[in-house]
């Protein structure tokens, strides 16, 4: 439609130049121009500056456009249909995996409490008042998990086999679930629509002014299917320019979080780079991650090893007790943390002063 309409307004454009002399059509046409790129870039800058909100505890600035009660209907509608693609490999309430998956998930949905006291700062009320919790177990050799708007749960099977049934196969299983279920908290899912509508805006505004300035005869020349072709490496130089980098700076964030929550829920936090580890073992390739929606999983698993010492403080403003000294061990941890520079986004530094702050707080009691 954006081709269309620019050869529409191409046609016009010359049309009216008609009525000037010819001297000086290139100067009213420069002026025509910059009046419209004026206008559509400051049309196009409000609309993102105004929605412009703080995700709650890191206070990342992101582009959110969906209402909760939109977000959520959508969920519902998604949860439906898989629901109906996954009938037949549903695991009962009696498998024991079931089980295992809502004792996990229950020790984490209970520590968001906590963990909102930790940081002094609480998750969207009316978000959560929002989200019915259920959780679904699907027979499924991957090891997947997801959590959608609505609170609704899926684990796949595999992602059990994955993670040991002993304490540390317990430990990794919630940083996965504590990840999804942080999404959710987050709202990720409605910045992730709320980014494709702005591309798809994007997109066609930039349509519309490549086809009203190409010359009629390089138009004439292509072939529909070519144009077609062109808009679809056009969308997908706007996905590496922009949406990629948001869904990435996206899946951090729930690393972070659901770090921090499963360490509230008590679990072991020093499983979750474990856990990349061997994700990144068992992946033969990874796109580049210019490429990719996920950051790489060296990478992931290096970050959630520079965070173990905010998690830490999480388990002891939690009263979750210590840890034995397996893997890399608590006071390995807590030095490698320490020595480790500045994370990603600047609220490893922010978490961490906050944890000193109540643990000044007590000692002054």
């Amino acid at each position: 439609m954006a081709i269309f309409a620019g050869r529409a307004a191409r046609k016009q454009i010359k049309k009216r130049l008609q009525k000037y002399p010819q001297h000086k059509r290139k100067a009213v046409l420069a002026t025509w121009a910059g009046a419209f790129t004026i206008t559509t870039g400051t049309a196009f800058g409000t609309y993102y500056w105004i929605n412009l909100k703080p995700a709650p505890i890191t206070g990342r600035m992101r582009f959110l456009t969906t209402s909760l009660e939109d977000e959520v209907k959508y969920a519902e509608e998604v949860n439906k249909q898989y629901m109906e693609q996954f009938e037949g490999k549903i695991l009962l309430e009696s498998d024991p995996r079931v089980a295992r998956v809502k004792n996990v998930c229950f020790r984490i949905l209970n520590a968001i409490g906590p963990l909102e006291m930790a940081l002094e700062e609480e998750l969207d009320s009316s978000h959560k008042d929002l989200m019915k919790w259920s959780i679904t177990v699907v027979e499924n050799e991957a090891a997947n998990a997801f959590v959608l708007p609505n609170g609704s749960i899926f684990v796949f099977s595999g992602l059990l086999e994955l993670c040991d049934s002993d304490r540390a196969g317990e430990s990794r299983l919630a940083a996965v679930l504590g990840h999804e279920i942080s999404h959710a908290l987050l709202r990720h899912g409605g910045e992730r629509i709320s980014q494709s509508q702005l591309l798809l805006g994007a997109q066609s505004l930039l349509n519309f002014l490549i086809w009203t300035v190409v010359p009629d005869g390089f138009f004439d020349f292509l072939h529909i299917r070519t144009l077609m072709g062109l808009e679809a490496i056009q969308r997908q130089i706007l996905d590496i320019m922009t949406a990629l980098p948001n869904s990435r700076e996206q899946e951090s964030e729930a690393d972070y979080i659901g770090l921090l929550l499963s360490s509230a829920a008590c679990y072991d936090p020093r499983q979750a780079p474990v856990l990349w580890d061997i994700m990144a073992e068992a992946s033969e390739s990874e796109p580049l991650e210019i490429l990719s929606t996920h950051p790489l999983s060296k990478e992931r698993s290096a970050n959630l090893t520079e965070w173990q010492i905010d998690a830490m403080k999480m388990r002891d403003f939690c009263n979750c007790g210590m840890l034995d000294e397996g893997g890399c061990g608590s006071d390995d941890t807590r030095r490698n943390a320490e020595e480790a520079p500045t994370s990603l986004y600047g609220y490893y530094r922010r978490v961490q002063g906050i944890m000193h702050h109540h643990d000044d707080d007590s000692s002054s009691r």
